[in-house]
């Protein structure tokens, strides 16, 4: 199982984090709870036919009216966004479910993340399981603890059905 770390933000605090180190390749890689991890400098990097992988995207959202500072904005597969909203309850983190596209479905807020779009439809039409978190500016460390936190849970929790 692949997990791939892809961050809009400098990545620093995912290497720190994830204690992740340079393999011969010049990746940043490690381990978190038995699973792998990799983090892509790019998401230009990815390769998305990789079998049984799992996305985790994280970055930045400007806050509007429909988002406060400190927020974390997130859309993703149902199972990782399951596992994203349990581990917000965790640690009391105010969490929004977007939608990268406009919709009527007014259960769905809009975020305006146009180069995400695109790897998203394709993720979603590849059935790739993925999870996008964005906090809302300003990101302090704080911030950043709180989405490696969220994303150490994720990685590391295995519902019944992914067990193979």
């Amino acid at each position: 199982m692949n997990n791939i770390l892809i961050s809009e933000l400098s990545p620093d605090f995912l290497i720190q984090g994830f204690g992740l180190h340079q393999d011969d390749n010049q990746t940043y890689v490690g381990k978190t709870g038995g699973k792998d991890i990799q983090l892509l400098t790019s998401i230009d990097n990815l390769k998305s036919d990789q079998p049984d992988i799992k996305i985790f995207s994280v970055g930045f959202a400007e806050a509007s009216h429909n988002f406060r500072p400190g927020d974390v904005l997130m859309t993703g597969s149902d199972d990782l966004l399951d596992r994203a909203f349990q581990a917000m309850d965790e640690i009391e983190q105010r969490g929004v479910v977007v939608s990268l596209t406009p919709s009527q479905d007014s259960t769905y807020l809009y975020l305006s993340k146009e180069p995400m779009n695109p790897f998203v439809q394709e993720w979603k039409r590849q059935k790739i399981s993925f999870l996008c978190l964005w906090m809302v500016d300003p990101i302090e460390s704080e911030g950043q603890a709180k989405l490696v936190t969220i994303l150490r849970k994720v990685i590391t929790t295995e519902k019944s059905n992914d067990k193979k």
